[in-house]
């Protein structure tokens, strides 16, 4: 273990805790998803450490930072997201979501776990490994936008465009700083039942298309949701089917011609996304098969892949060292929600996730962090990449 590291990330303490407080209060809710002011403060961080980075965007309102060390092979991947989910009502904060504050050793605000501890706890690795050169190949961060709504206009803008090739990925994510090789796929569905409006005193004039997604969705709970209850995985939590939204109808007195439901349907690595939609379409068509008067249609809104990264990959046996050296558990265990490593998954790259930050805080009324752990994520990240890029 690099003790040197270690005391100067230390050294770094008030500075990372000012730039997440920075970060915190710089508001980058998505929607709309706006994170011009966060890459802004990323930017002139990197540029007062004399790191080369360049911000490419395309949307003007949602920017990506990218930041390199070094050149060639290996290259070796940091990536967290600037964009944070909106506040919500309110009147259910006890602490200012913008307002940073400090209580004992936790940081409260909208962000301040997911994810911009992790972000400032990688930058702070960045600017500690700008100093221990030379380095073994590429050492490059990500700060994406969109993140929290799919990624597109964040990381899979840049993988799309052969932006980012990495070896290996480590993405920070809420993982209260456990070693996360494995998350479940997701399938995000809406469906559409069709009906034939007519008066509310004389509902059998009319096809009711609400009626029909009741017991559509009831027939998916129970075939679908029925068998997923019984699988298991040894690292992720069991898959999943979750009605999101539903909507329909005009009026209380018309019967609806129309309704909507979205789906969310997570998967297991050992699941096949494409398996999983076939299913949902094969009830689907059942269901129109016993009742011809049911039509409905199926669309995707979004897939992403599970993440399984081998136990044995170098990348994995790594951070299970460093976890050891920092005194943190080394068992890698499962991330129980989605990210953007899906995207390097899905080529091949071995990706783990790794951050500060409890995931049951996530995307709730005073979402915080404790210090101690950015601080302790900054050191992991540091040695990691000292581990895997240090020259000879």
């Amino acid at each position: 273990m690099d003790h040197g590291i270690l005391e100067s990330i230390e050294r770094r303490r008030p500075s990372i805790i000012g730039l997440l407080a920075a970060l915190v209060r710089a508001d980058s809710a998505n929607p709309p998803g706006d994170t011009r002011k966060v890459a802004e403060l990323i930017a002139d961080r990197l540029r007062e450490a004399s790191i080369d980075f360049q911000v490419l965007a395309d949307e003007i309102r949602k920017p990506n930072v990218i930041a390199r060390l070094g050149s060639g092979r290996p290259e070796l991947l940091f990536t967290s997201h600037m964009d944070t989910v909106p506040t919500g009502n309110l009147k259910t904060w006890r602490h200012d979501p913008f307002g940073a504050e400090v209580v004992g050793t936790r940081m409260y605000g909208r962000g301040a776990a997911d994810a911009k501890a992790s972000l400032v706890a990688m930058i702070a690795a960045l600017e500690v490994l700008s100093t221990a050169l030379p380095l073994r190949g590429t050492l490059t961060l990500t700060a994406v936008s969109d993140e929290e709504v799919g990624g597109v206009k964040g990381t899979e803008y840049l993988v799309d465009r052969g932006l980012l090739t990495p070896d290996h990925v480590v993405v920070g994510e809420i993982t209260e700083n456990r070693l996360a090789a494995a998350e479940k796929g997701v399938l995000w569905l809406r469906l559409v039942t069709h009906g034939r409006a007519a008066h509310g005193s004389t509902p059998w004039a009319g096809s009711n298309a609400i009626s029909h997604m009741l017991r559509l969705l009831g027939a998916l709970e129970q075939r679908v949701g029925g068998r997923l209850a019984g699988m298991r995985h040894a690292l992720v939590p069991p898959p999943s089917l979750s009605i999101g939204t539903i909507r329909g109808g005009v009026a209380t007195n018309v019967v609806p011609d129309w309704c909507e439901a979205t789906l969310d349907r997570r998967t297991l690595p050992s699941e096949s996304i494409p398996e999983a939609l076939a299913e949902i379409e094969r009830v689907v068509a059942e269901m129109q098969r016993e009742d011809p008067s049911l039509q409905a249609d199926v669309d995707v809104l979004q897939t992403g892949p599970p993440i399984e990264t081998p136990l044995d990959a170098p990348l994995v046996r790594a951070a299970q060292e460093v976890a050891g050296d920092l005194q943190l558990p080394s068992e890698v265990v499962g991330y129980h929600q989605a990210s953007d490593g899906r995207f390097f998954a899905e080529r091949g790259v071995p990706t783990i996730l790794f951050g500060p930050g409890d995931p049951e805080v996530a995307h709730t009324p005073d979402e915080s962090v404790d210090l101690n752990d950015v601080i302790i994520a900054a050191r992991f990240y540091a040695l990691l990449g000292l581990r895997l890029m240090r020259e000879g």
